[in-house]
């Protein structure tokens, strides 16, 4: 197994490159887990935490200009109606990542 991969934190990658990654996400790095408020782990690499919460919104819509839409203007009813950018930005993307796979699963609209 590789070395996991980090981004540079020095230079935060743009909001678009995170939604492009997410939409071209390899098959085999899937898993994840939060290492922080803000740096997720795949099994390859250590993301920014708006890079996987954009991932598990892709998983649910097919374009990425709805996905950027939610992700910066539809506020959250159960999450206290703050965006997905404003609760990654409080550190509560785990909020955000439960609600989009309890919406991927079926279990709420």
């Amino acid at each position: 197994m590789g070395a996991i991969h980090s981004f540079d934190r020095r230079t935060k990658p743009s909001l678009q490159a995170m939604l492009d990654a997410a939409y071209h996400v390899d098959p085999r790095d899937q898993l994840v887990a939060p290492v922080s408020e803000n740096i997720y782990s795949t099994v390859f690499s250590l993301i920014p935490a708006a890079q996987e919460v954009l991932r598990v919104a892709a998983q649910i819509e097919p374009d990425p200009a709805d996905v950027m839409q939610w992700y910066r203007q539809v506020r959250i009813t159960e999450l206290g109606h703050l965006t997905a950018a404003e609760l990654v930005s409080l550190g509560r993307a785990a909020a955000v990542v439960g609600f989009l796979s309890s919406v991927r699963d079926g279990f709420r609209d």
